[in-house]
């Protein structure tokens, strides 16, 4: 009954919040703050029906069905797991401040809807991101790929030679760029590889909710997302000798206690680095060169509203004026505040027009919604029911 109560009023909040997302680009406070205050009363309901059932006491229908009191415990694990996500993903310009807070809420609904989900306590806040983002790169990836095919006939009036030498000069201009931090990048790698043998250690009870190679491409994806601000963590020359200290001790120490396979360990750690260096450079070249180019928008000083969010040449010129200075706010994935909104509209009305954009953004508490449905509804990863699909067409494509 509890569950059967809890997943109406998720439904019903989250379509709420979904819908002026979509409408107005805002999640308000107070439908996250009336959702935790339902969470909150179905985990004190749950918790006293749980202590009169362990204590074989009964108030009318309480304490005749109960949770394990070592329930909540995990319950809190998985909160506390699922809001750190969040303002992980806020901070590193993932999420603005309300879908964070927004998965926060719905892991909890979750978890009390279906107490005995895949994953829960430890994983399920990661099945529910994969959920989450794995529709909708599929989604965005199939419309990237579309205009691609669109935009075919114009590369037959592009001066190839002209251009290749360009990129050329691209390239040979960055690697001279990036050569004196050549260190940094050895301590990414040690970082990259230290990473991936662990999650190979892992593997054997995170591949039961998705086979490889679904398990690795989901990471990769996840990493993808938050790449930049991920570096900053793995370039760190400390980070950098805990992983290989950590490497080092642990290995041997996992071949005489546990029987690891230390070879096919570090062999799979090499592979996954070279897979997800390649997915990499790949979809930072799709993003910068496609999906991110076609997201700007001409900054208009009559549409200019709360919210939108300046391209990063717009706020790297805008940061650069005396002006300015001390007048706009820190530069947030939520987007200009109504503050920043009025600063900025009266110093553009007293220049001449220039070329300032914005970020045209896609509200993303509808795809948090549905994954939550998702995970409640397959009790699984979107990757387990994708792979035999996936699967069966490799093999009939390798038939032909």
């Amino acid at each position: 009954m509890t569950s059967v109560l809890y997943y109406g009023l998720f439904v019903s909040l989250a379509s709420v919040i979904s819908f002026e997302d979509w409408r107005e680009r805002e999640i308000r406070n107070s439908l996250i703050l009336l959702g935790l205050l339902a969470c909150g009363a179905g985990f004190i309901f749950l918790l006293t029906n749980s202590v009169l059932g362990v204590n074989h006491a009964r108030v009318w229908l309480l304490g005749e069905y109960y949770l394990p009191l070592r329930f909540y415990p995990k319950l809190i694990a998985h909160v506390v797991l699922s809001l750190a996500a969040g303002v992980g993903f806020w901070r590193w310009s993932i999420w603005p401040a309300g879908d964070a807070k927004f998965f926060a809420l719905a892991a909890f609904f979750t978890a009390l809807i279906d107490p005995n989900l895949p994953g829960f306590p430890l994983l399920l806040f990661l099945i529910l991101l994969i959920n989450i983002f794995v529709p909708a790169g599929i989604l965005f990836t199939a419309e990237t790929i579309v205009k691609l095919a669109l935009a075919v006939p114009q590369l037959r009036e592009v001066d190839w030679p002209k251009r290749l030498k360009a990129w050329r000069e691209v390239v040979e201009i960055r690697f001279r760029e990036t050569w004196p931090y050549r260190g940094e990048y050895l301590i990414l790698f040690v970082n990259l590889f230290a990473f991936f043998f662990a999650l190979q250690i892992g593997a054997t009870r995170f591949g039961r909710l998705m086979p490889e190679p679904w398990g690795s491409l989901s990471i990769f994806v996840l990493m993808f997302a938050f790449w930049g601000r991920l570096t900053l963590v793995l370039r760190n020359k400390y980070v950098g000798a805990a992983a290989f200290a950590a490497l080092g001790l642990a290995a041997p120490g996992g071949v005489l206690s546990f029987g690891w396979d230390i070879r096919g360990g570090f062999a799979a750690a090499a592979r996954m680095v070279f897979n997800f260096g390649m997915l990499l450079s790949v979809g930072r070249v799709l993003f910068s060169w496609i999906i991110e180019r076609d997201s700007l928008r001409e900054l208009r000083v009559e549409n200019l509203k709360y919210g939108d969010i300046l391209s990063d040449s717009t706020w790297a010129q805008i940061s650069a004026e005396r002006e300015l200075s001390g007048k706009m706010g820190e530069r947030y994935v939520d987007g200009l505040s109504h503050g920043d909104v009025a600063t900025l509209k009266a110093w553009l009305q007293s220049r001449k027009a220039s070329d300032y954009s914005v970020y045209h953004t896609i509200p993303f508490a509808l795809w948090i919604f549905l994954g939550t449905l998702l995970t409640i509804s397959y009790r699984g990863s979107v990757v387990t029911a994708l792979a035999p699909h996936l699967i069966r067409a490799q093999e009939a494509f390798c038939k032909r």
